[in-house]
């Protein structure tokens, strides 16, 4: 009878469970091997490996875990990857990784991440591109630790790269429909093969819609979806050596925003927010109630009364064509990407049924990138080296409408980044135990914004300008240029067979950039003036040391990784929120931590994966108000614990399995100021699975339930006190669905 495969991986900090955990395998017979140890290969170095010879630490997860553990998203990785986690501002329209507490989370759409974000070797720099469905997946790799030298650009803190199924020389196909909570109906599929004995091709595609998730008492909800994707690959191979891949693909979502919870609260003699009691009458209106006289009472996290609907609609499109040449030992490979994405949001900012505050953005974005890089073999050594180009030409607009004052701040702008790269790494044999790496890449990066921020007047809705060109020319044509460097040295030793132990440096960069503040340095006041040297930030350096460990152990019945480092982060990129003014700004942090996995199949049909995070994290010379101080990262919690058990077992000539994981999250801030209104507290997320394939693997049944405890909690937070209130963003509430698959190959 056939297994349904479920190859995973993980660590785990050698913490007392891990002991008891250790000590009971060591008590269990040799077993059939569980499929969980099958070859992972990953391209974590640019070049196939099996995950546990690469001195990086690395979760990947195959097209099979992806399908057995229900993603469905690209965000959904950060429930079982340690130390990684997810910002989500605007409603979700938005979506930044966080590895390692190395985050940005300012929610204006021409920023960059210091998490990269690659699919298929394109690089992906708008972060409204960051949510996507996830098809017809070959794996996903989550790279924690600077990646300066061979990703190059914006990987500070690692990378998340996802990687489709290629054509393949035999047809092959499969398809899957799902239905859930809030009437969710998702479709998925797709189906490939040789058209000739030179030519194969493969088409995918997708669609998700779901009723609304935030109820809205007085009006539409918000928070549904009515999403779309497809993409088509067809792949040349006019001789053994030549290879040409050309893949075009496209997405479309539409959705009323997702809305936030309505917070009353107020600036303390801190200068930060604080939550209003139920029994205070703070602004003279009535108890609890922000300054317009409005609270929400339900405690229901998923409910408000929203004067606006807003919308979320985003469009991608775009086409990466890979030619890769092989002869003897030398492989050339040539990346072309272009992309492009349109984007439009607005949101009732207040969330109250007062028109007080609706935030608003447009994005019109044109990126193109081109990668030449080579690679050569040889006995004792290997190398890799290339050069890295990149445009991105993008318009925007953000704005706020205060509709009960009759205003506009609409600030329209245009952000230009041409950047190129050279870049080389080689690692040498020393001996069969000893292997040392050694890299290097120089980058040039030129940022030109031509930035407006207006103050609009519309009496009556009838729109006059007025003060139309109020600080203008202090912004405009704002430039930034210059060059700078990462590397990486880095020392191999395998003491004995099934073990890799790694010491690493890396110099990791950013770089610089631009500001586009919502409210510059307070537009609604007359009197003030703009700031012009908040409009750029500087290139931000990593350094980071490293050690680490990947072992096999109990003869191959288990698998540990261990990794220790230290980041010393000179002119960290923070991001504060001040009023209504968005501000990018440098400092200097430190950062340190272990991450862990651990991945065992104790006996045959259990598979168990086990992983762990500790971080110290803090940014220092932090303003607030009136004071500098050292302040805990954004999204860093000091302990991020996930899990997931699974069992299997032969029925009804099929084989059923049952499964559960989780994720722990202990408290951690939205804002680098840490205001307490920003904090989140720990919380558990847990998920359940249950599902039956038949015997020739190609039907299978799923029923599953997401936060099965419908636990509340929080995925990002903003500090609008000095307008009277809080906005909280929630994540989804309890989710059960029934999925049906039919896989032919």
């Amino acid at each position: 009878m056939n297994k349904t495969k479920f190859p995973i991986r993980s660590e785990i900090k050698m913490s007392s469970s891990s002991i008891v955990l250790s000590a009971f395998l060591a008590m269990i017979p040799l077993a059939a091997q569980a499929q969980i140890f099958e070859e992972i290969v990953v391209t974590a170095q640019k070049r196939e490996q099996n995950l546990q010879d690469v001195g990086v630490a690395v979760t990947a997860f195959t097209g099979e875990q992806i399908s057995a553990l229900g993603f469905s998203s690209s965000t959904d990785i950060v429930n079982l990857v340690p130390g990684v986690q997810i910002v989500s501002p605007n409603g979700g329209s938005s979506n930044f990784f966080t590895i390692r507490g190395v985050t940005q989370n300012d929610f204006t759409d021409h920023q960059e991440s210091p998490v990269a974000t690659y699919i298929d070797e394109a690089y992906v720099s708008q972060m409204s591109s960051g949510s996507f469905l996830l098809f017809d997946m070959e794996r996903i790799e989550v790279l924690r630790g600077p990646q300066g030298t061979l990703f190059g650009r914006n990987a500070t803190g690692g990378l998340v790269h996802f990687v489709t199924k290629k054509p393949t020389e035999e047809l092959s196909a499969y398809a899957q429909a799902t239905y859930g909570s809030f009437n969710q109906i998702s479709i998925e599929g797709a189906v490939g093969g040789p058209i000739s004995d030179k030519v194969s091709v493969r088409v995918a595609g997708a669609t998700n819609h779901h009723d609304s998730v935030i109820k809205n008492r007085i009006g539409p909800g918000g928070g549904n979806a009515e999403d779309y994707a497809g993409r088509a690959q067809i792949q040349f191979k006019p001789t053994d050596e030549l290879t040409a891949l050309i893949s075009v693909h496209g997405a479309t979502s539409r959705q009323r925003a997702a809305q936030y919870q309505h917070r009353p609260s107020f600036v303390n003699a801190d200068g930060l927010g604080e939550f209003i009691p139920d029994n205070v009458d703070y602004y003279g209106t009535c108890a609890g109630c922000d300054p317009r006289g409005y609270k929400d009472t339900d405690n229901d996290h998923h409910a408000g009364d929203y004067d606006l609907v807003g919308h979320n609609d985003i469009d991608t499109w775009g086409s990466t064509a890979k030619v890769e040449w092989s002869r003897d030992n030398l492989t050339i490979t040539s990346i072309t990407d272009f992309r492009t994405l349109e984007k439009s949001y607005k949101e009732d900012s207040d969330a109250s049924p007062t028109p007080y505050q609706e935030f608003y953005l447009q994005s019109d974005v044109n990126q193109f990138s081109q990668e030449l890089r080579a690679f050569v073999e040889g006995e004792r050594y290997r190398w890799v080296g290339g050069v890295y180009f990149l445009n991105i030409s993008g318009d925007y607009v953000s704005g706020i409408s205060v509709p009960v004052d009759e205003l506009d701040i609409y600030n329209p702008y245009s952000l230009k980044t041409r950047s190129w790269a050279a870049f080389t790494q080689a690692e040498y044999d020393i001996s069969p135990e000893f292997t040392i790496i050694g890299g290097i890449r120089w980058s040039h990066e030129r940022k030109t914004i031509d930035y407006r921020s207006d103050l609009l007047t519309y009496p009556d809705l009838d729109y006059i300008m007025e003060l139309a060109s109020f600080n203008r020319a202090n912004a405009a044509n704002a430039r930034i240029s210059g060059g700078n460097w990462s590397a990486k040295v880095q020392l191999d030793w395998r003491p004995v067979d099934g073990t890799l132990v790694y010491a690493s440096w890396n110099r990791g960069i950013k770089a610089g950039g631009m500001n586009a503040p919502l409210d510059v340095s307070g537009l609604l006041n007359p009197d003030a003036s703009l700031q012009t040297e908040r409009m750029t930030f500087d290139d931000e350096v990593l350094y980071a040391y490293e050690i680490g460990v990947k072992t096999s152990l109990f003869n191959n019945r288990a698998r540990l990784n261990l990794a220790g480092f230290y980041y010393d982060y000179n002119n960290y990129q923070a991001f504060d929120l001040q009023g209504l003014t968005t501000v990018v700004f440098n400092t200097d942090a430190r950062i340190y931590g272990l991450d862990a996995e651990l991945v065992t199949s104790p006996f045959d049909g259990l598979d168990v994966m086990l992983g762990a995070s500790i971080l110290n994290a803090k940014a220092f010379d932090v303003p607030v108000a009136n004071q500098v101080l050292t302040r805990r990262i954004v999204l860093a919690p000091r302990y991020n614990i996930n899990g997931m058990a699974r069992y299997s077992w032969p029925m009804a000539g099929g084989t059923a399995a049952i499964q559960g994981d989780f994720k722990y999250m202990s408290a951690h801030y939205f804002n680098i100021s840490n205001a307490p209104v920003t904090r989140e507290s720990s919380y558990i997320i847990g998920n359940a699975r249950v599902s039956y394939t038949t015997e020739d693997d190609r039907w299978e049944v799923a029923g599953f339930v997401k936060n099965i405890t419908g636990k509340d909690y929080n995925i990002i937070g903003f500090d609008v006190s000095s307008s009277g209130y809080t906005e909280q963003f929630p994540g989804n509430p309890r989710w059960w669905g029934l999925s049906v698959a039919y896989r032919y190959n």
